[in-house]
Formats: C-alpha cells, sequence, structure tokens
C-alpha cells in the first residue's frame, strides 16, 4: 500500500483515532448484525486489513494489550447441547467483537467467530433432495430454532445422526435450516477449493 492510498483511507493523520474509531465502528455493524456468511465476511475482513496496512504506513502502532486466543471448539454430540453451545459462543464473540479496538482485534475475533460457524455447520452436513428454498441468509429465528430442537428431542431424537435419519415433515422450519446449515458448509468447502487453486 502506497502513502497515497493510506491517505485516502485516512486523509487527516492527525485525527488518525476518530478516523479509526469510524471506520472500526462501521465494520463492527456489519459483523454484528448480519447473518454469518464466510465469503461475505471475509471480503470485509479484507477491508479491515486494509485499514490495518494504511496505519503500517502512516507509522501508526497499535497495542493490544491482551494475547491472542484461538478457543478449543469442541461442540457436545447432543443437538440441543451443541445448539445451546452455539449460541452462547457466538454471543461471547459479537461482545469481543464489539469491543475491538484496533484492526488486528477486529480481524481475529470475527476470524474466531467465523471458526466457530463453520465447525458448527459442519455437523449439520447431510444430503438432502431439494434445497432451492433453502436462502443462506436468512438462518431461522433462535427461539424457534431452540424450541423445534426441544420437541424433536422429547421425541428422542438427541444426536445428530438421530435428526438426519428422522422425519421432520412436522418440524418443516427445523428441516429448512439444517438444509441452510449444510448448504452453508458446502458452499464453505467449494470456496476453499476454489482459494487453493
Amino acid at each position: 500500500m502506497t502513502v497515497e492510498e493510506a491517505l485516502a483511507l485516512f486523509p487527516d493523520p492527525e485525527n488518525f483515532e476518530d478516523q479509526l474509531d469510524e471506520h472500526l465502528f462501521g465494520y463492527k455493524q456489519f459483523f454484528l448484525t448480519k447473518p454469518i456468511l464466510t465469503a461475505t465476511f471475509k471480503s470485509r475482513l479484507i477491508e479491515v486489513f486494509k485499514i490495518n496496512g494504511a496505519a503500517k504506513v502512516l507509522r501508526i502502532d497499535f497495542e493490544d494489550l491482551e494475547p491472542f486466543k484461538w478457543p478449543n471448539i469442541e461442540f457436545s454430540p447432543s443437538v440441543e447441547t451443541s445448539v445451546l453451545q452455539y449460541f452462547e459462543w457466538i454471543a461471547a464473540q459479537k461482545l469481543k467483537i464489539a469491543q475491538s479496538t484496533t484492526p488486528k482485534r477486529l480481524i481475529h475475533e470475527v476470524s474466531v467467530m467465523l471458526n466457530i460457524h463453520r465447525t458448527f455447520c459442519s455437523m449439520w452436513v447431510c444430503e438432502y433432495e431439494d434445497d432451492k428454498d433453502v436462502l443462506l441468509s436468512k438462518p431461522m429465528d433462535e427461539v424457534d430454532f431452540m424450541q423445534s430442537i426441544k420437541r424433536c428431542c422429547a421425541q428422542g431424537i438427541s444426536t445428530f445422526e438421530d435428526l438426519k435419519r428422522a422425519n421432520l415433515s412436522e418440524e418443516p422450519m427445523l428441516l429448512k435450516e439444517m438444509k441452510r446449515l449444510s448448504l452453508q458448509h458446502k458452499k464453505e468447502q467449494e470456496w476453499m477449493s476454489a482459494m487453493q487453486s
């Protein structure tokens, strides 16, 4: 990145912190309010990398007092427990994203959230006859999702294998969400393959 490109992002280096806060606020709002879609989030992360690069070019250094940590993400084999874990971990990551004050910290916390989401989606992978009605950007309401999972558990469907074998004709919204999460995982795999080739 050239000095000119850096100055395009930070036209007034004397007020760097205010401009940085403005940039980060916009990105944080995006990551906190949009449904998690890896390709979309990664394209926004590239923009945050540019902000970090601009700061380096302008010789502005950030101090992150806390070390970067990669949590151990291990979901329970129980569907109900794993869904609760997912909601809890994503909520915790969103809090960390909201508290991020540097581009590096924001990149790290969003990357952790993507890793949690990617792992969660991988648990739902299954072959479905028809996934044309699935919109990746339309997740099921969390309360409805949990209620549907609880109804399944009450019928003895407690693991992911049970869920994948079950007849979910009475839970069409859950089936649609399962398709969405499975399709998201497949799209993620395709995206990763395309990046490597």
